[in-house]
């Protein structure tokens, strides 16, 4: 069933009656604008990116999304920015344009547009540009020429042109249209959507659908034709002013948090300074920006990235439904491969953890194919406290050695009120090579999962104690 949806595309006000399950590509190439390219149509390859502008809290954040996978209904009431939307004129090219065609960073041009809409993101959503890699905007676009090379060294140039940006976004607007790297239309970007009076409320097609739909970033790879005749039920960013927040000892955090929101989280950055070290190892930029903490959960994948993330920390989930609610462990959610205790009618609300008191350490491995922007193989996550050279309280979670993924009971208990040495280590390898199942699959056969385990328990030592550790003493 359609429903009206409203949102600003470039600078024309949309409001039309659509499936809400079309994706966003879909209805970009079928009105003509078609510099935003299929690819791979997986999110993948990055040549169908456009900038999502959203309010909020009354401010406007840019961020990059995979068009291809994102549902009309989530662009509702924000502004959508496509290749087109950042020509100046028919006889100027933007700085960015001009770069590329400097370095000779375009060859077959296919994926170009991408790469241009991404690094004017860039410059709308770095914080400081002095400080922010410019790089981290194109992890998510893939050259198929071979073409990384010219396009690194084109983006390198614009980030020491323009380093000196202000770092108001006020003012940064304005420095940016002078400049040419944005239109001046985006001056008056603020006042439209506001103008548009969207409510971003529940978006439910049926009382009991058959999905519920965050970001989407699997449902949509998976299922995309299956999602245009299905009942639908769209919680993605629903006024939702409580993304992450502590109370009663707890940190909380919103199912429909994306990956972003958590990575940028000022209470996540204090809990875990080192967030930021490997939270370029889930997924890439665009999908940051799209993927949410409850679809990665209920998908239930064995990998599932953040689902590792906080089980090693014993959350717990808060499922709702209608006024009532219910309190699940992280550790009992999953039953089988692809399944949880959720009932039909439920909806995953928060995810919370303890506020870690003592002294304590956390730290995340993973392997994959390629190191970034892939799905895990194997991947760990560790919370320990440690106090007066004891392990006091440790939880080890492992994805992709176990039909689900998979928190280490056994091991966590072994290692609990033990010193840090190598010998300990060995035994609690040994140990959770017994609590896990791998199977053997294109990622890699049991064997080499194994391995990879037993690797990376060791790595998370190595790195959080390199004193107590000897490498070779692990070898």
């Amino acid at each position: 069933m359609n429903q009206n949806i409203s949102f600003l595309l470039n600078n024309t006000a949309v409001n039309s009656d659509l499936n809400p399950a079309s994706v966003t590509l879909d209805f970009l190439r079928s009105n003509r604008l078609t510099g935003t390219k299929e690819g791979c149509k997986e999110g993948d390859c990055g040549a169908c990116t456009v900038i999502c502008g959203t309010l909020e809290n009354d401010k406007l954040i840019y961020r990059t999304v995979n068009s291809c996978l994102v549902p009309v209904m989530n662009i509702h009431g924000s502004h959508i920015v496509t290749i087109e939307g950042l020509n100046l004129n028919k006889s100027q090219l933007s700085p960015i344009q001009s770069s590329f065609i400097k370095e000779g960073a375009s060859q077959c041009g296919f994926c170009t547009p991408g790469f241009i809409v991404s690094l004017t993101a860039y410059f709308l959503n770095a914080d400081k540009l002095k400080s922010k890699n410019i790089m981290e905007y194109i992890d998510g676009n893939v050259c198929r020429c071979t073409g990384h090379s010219s396009i690194i060294r084109a983006a390198g140039n614009l980030k020491f042109e323009f380093e000196n940006a202000p770092d108001d976004f006020n003012k940064r607007l304005l420095y940016l249209v002078d400049k040419n790297i944005i239109p001046e239309y985006f001056l008056t970007v603020k006042e439209k959507l506001n103008d548009l009076h969207i409510e971003l409320t529940d978006n439910n097609t049926s009382d009991m659908p058959d999905y519920y739909v965050g970001g989407g970033t699997d449902l949509f790879v998976q299922k995309p034709d299956e999602m245009l005749s299905s009942s639908l039920s769209f919680i993605f960013k629903k006024n939702n002013p409580d993304i992450v927040f502590k109370d009663d000892g707890y940190c909380f955090v919103s199912a429909s948090a994306t990956v972003t929101d958590i990575l940028d989280s000022a209470l996540i950055k204090k809990i875990f300074p080192g967030i930021a070290e490997f939270s370029e190892l889930f997924g890439s930029t665009p999908i940051r920006n799209n993927a949410t903490l409850g679809g990665n959960i209920n998908n239930a994948s064995p990998i599932g990235d953040m689902t590792a993330f906080f089980l090693s920390l014993d959350s717990d989930v808060i499922l709702s439904e209608n006024a009532s609610e219910r309190t699940v462990s992280l550790k009992d959610y999953f039953v089988s491969y692809k399944k949880t205790v959720i009932s039909r009618g439920e909806v995953l609300k928060y995810v919370r953890f303890k506020l870690p008191q003592s002294k304590y350490f956390f730290n995340f491995e993973k392997v994959s194919k390629r190191t970034y922007l892939d799905i895990a193989t194997v991947n760990t996550a560790l919370f320990l406290e440690y106090e007066n050279d004891y392990i006091n309280k440790i939880n080890i979670s492992a994805g992709g050695v176990f039909e689900s993924p998979k928190f280490l009971s056994l091991t966590s208990e072994f290692l609990t009120g033990k010193k840090i040495n190598a010998i300990v280590l060995r035994e609690a390898v040994r140990i959770a090579g017994t609590e896990i199942s791998p199977i053997s699959d294109a990622r890699g056969s049991d064997r080499y999962k194994r391995l990879l385990l037993s690797r990376l328990i060791y790595a998370h030592f190595i790195k959080l104690f390199p004193e107590l550790i000897d490498i070779k003493e692990t070898l």
